[in-house]
């Protein structure tokens, strides 16, 4: 069996890693559009950005992957697929042939549509090399200017203030995160960033941006009027790379469709990760769902990697997520929404607390604020299909891991 893949991501990385421990006979082929091996992404945005971490962990080094056998093609990018003779078509190099092919295209940092989004000192956040070049440019003292109130967009922030620079925040909407958590957590999150000295500015725009001086300083025009800044970092939400899939005619709709094994409109192509639409059983979601997450890419990656190899469905979690920011760790389980109960444990003020939301008598999303345990006992309730009583977990008295 030839599998190639298509994005050498979390995803990819983790469908060649689980393909070769079920199927050591397995032909594995990792294409790879950065000269860079298959890294975690998560700390980009902060300790490699911050320079506390010079390089994020490697999911699948050089050597691993020799030793795995599985053959690396990094520094290059695919540039079509032709079904009809089942090859992948490089920019570089002969054709390589498959047998199946799994897309693991990820996303690319969404640009702005505007004038002087193109000028130095303008910048984005998705790779290795974006978060060096940052690196690079947050030096203390300067100003920064964030546009977008996302998970992105506020870990850019944090960190920049814990560099020592000037940080202005312009978020179109009427408060920050407002796709992912309730109204109560992004108030948590306004009121924490405030504190820290981030001016942040809700339901802003901004409109262009030019230099200001020689030194590279630029003039940033907003919705209350021109902003000065030295740097300026656009976190705007992320762009499904679907092109391949769409020109070789596969399924799109927000990403490309797949069902439940990971499988696309043609059984011998498969998607992963952030650009795989796929069908949802988890409590409150749509009927089909496309996730950005570390936990998603990782897991429908394993799920995927073992379908190849021909092993049993592997059981998908509930979504999970998880954001650092100052000296907060926030992490999301499940789809919160507004349905139902919402039982606080702990104390928002002390920035320490847990939110339960219950949808009839069953947990159906916890929002932890530094209580990394209550989410931990949260996950293996819903795996039993158990929740706790809401006079339980309100009594900070309740041994929670007792129950």
């Amino acid at each position: 069996m030839k599998t190639v893949i298509v994005g050498a991501g979390q995803a990819g990385a983790w469908v060649a890693r689980t393909l070769r421990q079920h199927a050591p006979e397995a032909a594995i082929v990792l294409v790879g559009q950065e000269p860079h091996p298959p890294y975690e992404r998560p700390p980009l945005s902060k300790g490699v950005m911050s320079g506390a971490q010079p390089e994020p962990p490697c999911l699948l080094s050089i050597q691993q992957a020799d030793e795995l056998g599985i053959r690396l093609e990094l520094g290059t990018r695919a540039v079509a697929i032709d079904r009809a003779r089942r090859q992948v078509l490089l920019e570089r190099g002969l054709p390589l042939a498959y047998d199946t092919l799994v897309l693991a295209t990820g996303g690319a940092a969404r640009q702005p549509n505007i004038p002087g989004a193109n000028l130095a000192g303008v910048h984005t956040l998705r790779s290795l090399d974006d978060a060096v070049r940052l690196r690079g440019a947050l030096q203390a003292g300067r100003r920064l200017l964030v546009v977008g109130g996302g998970w992105i967009g506020l870990e850019v922030a944090a960190t920049a203030r814990r560099l020592g620079l000037q940080v202005c925040l312009i978020e179109g909407g009427s408060r920050l995160c407002a796709r992912s958590v309730p109204a109560d957590i992004s108030n948590f999150l306004l009121d924490m960033h405030r504190r820290h000295g981030v001016d942040v500015q809700l339901k802003g725009a901004v409109t262009a941006i030019e230099p200001a001086a020689d030194d590279g300083a630029l003039r940033v025009r907003t919705h209350r009027g021109v902003e000065l800044a030295d740097v300026v970092v656009f976190g705007i939400g992320l762009e499904p790379n679907t092109e391949l899939a769409v020109a070789c005619g596969l399924q799109v709709e927000n990403g490309i469709v797949v069902d439940a094994r990971g499988q696309t409109s043609d059984p011998a192509i498969y998607a992963v990760g952030d650009v795989a639409n796929q069908p949802c059983g988890w409590p409150g979601a749509q009927a089909r769902l496309r996730l950005e997450s570390w936990a998603n890419a990782q897991g429908q990656g394993i799920a995927v990697g073992a379908a190849l190899a021909g092993q049993p469905p592997v059981p998908r979690d509930l979504p999970w997520f998880w954001s650092d920011q100052y000296d907060v760790n926030l992490q999301v389980l499940g789809l919160p929404s507004e349905a139902g109960l919402r039982v606080v444990r702990g104390s928002m003020r002390d920035a320490k607390f847990c939110v339960f939301q219950i949808v009839e008598g069953a947990l159906h999303s916890v929002v932890a604020v530094n209580m990394a345990k209550e989410l931990k006992l949260a996950k293996r309730w819903h795996k039993q299909g158990r929740c706790p009583s809401i006079a339980e977990l309100q009594n900070p008295d309740t041994r929670l891991e007792r129950l």
